[in-house]
């Protein structure tokens, strides 16, 4: 791939951890019709990043300027809706606590034991995963003449499918950041359990290893507004380096 700047704003990341093995994509994950594939007035990014790293905010950025966002999570809650097969499986891996009494899944049940165990936890992303691949390349399908998507996927890294996606972007934040803006937002999360939570996924450092693009989430509101802007226009700049 094309060499990028690996940071947009902001005080440099830590040293990068030593890169993690290449993993093949699951099978469920192909793009026969290449509609994750970038170019010239083309551009379909992976935007990722950890717990708290402010990723989504940075999607919400992407989209004010113009960009259209798909969003993997939003499309995996429809996995799980109420009547769906998904759900139904859901039900039968973690038992009946799984649903609430409006028969919709209890998410924190489900996440409070998926972060305890890492085999229910693959077993629950193989009966949503290929579900929101699916529909997302649906999303794409619709958004072909689109100049800029953005898929906004948590677990790009995690899951293997960083190779369809040029550029991936990385919202980064350091790990005691992360840390601190996880329990501010869920007050009642203990300091064990958040750590715990942040060791279900790849250590930032890793993700920075493979990451095409960076934007540092550690100074100001107006310094990540700044970096999301200045990285929009990259995207869309006719000198952008995309694979020949």
């Amino acid at each position: 791939m094309p060499s990028l700047p690996p940071e947009i704003n902001g005080p440099k990341p830590p040293p990068l951890a030593p890169r993690p093995p290449e993993r093949p994509p699951p099978a469920w994950a192909t793009d026969a019709r290449g509609l994750l594939k970038s170019g010239p007035g083309r551009v379909r990014v992976g935007l990722t990043g950890g717990l708290a790293s402010g990723k989504s905010f940075v999607a919400a950025l992407w989209e004010a300027f113009g960009a259209r966002v798909i969003d993997f999570d939003e499309l995996a809650r429809e996995a799980v809706r109420v009547g769906s097969p998904g759900l139904a499986a859901s039900r039968e891996l973690f038992g009946p606590k799984a649903l609430l009494p409006d028969g919709s899944l209890n998410r924190k049940h489900v996440a409070a034991k998926i972060f305890k165990d890492a085999k229910l936890k693959e077993a629950l992303e193989n009966i949503v995963h290929p579900f929101t691949w699916g529909r997302m390349l649906e999303e794409l399908a619709l958004l072909q003449d689109e100049p800029l998507v953005v898929v906004d996927l948590p677990l790009l890294f995690e899951a293997s499918l960083a190779s369809f996606f040029y550029p991936v972007a990385l919202a980064f934040v350091t790990p005691r950041v992360q840390l601190q803006r996880l329990r501010a937002r869920d007050p009642a999360l203990g300091k064990r359990e958040a750590l715990r939570r942040l060791a279900n996924q790849w250590p930032i450092a890793s993700k920075l290893r493979r990451a095409d693009l960076v934007i540092n989430n550690l100074g100001s509101l107006r310094d990540t507004i700044q970096a999301a802007l200045k990285c929009h226009r990259r995207l869309l700049s006719p000198d952008f380096p995309f694979p020949a």
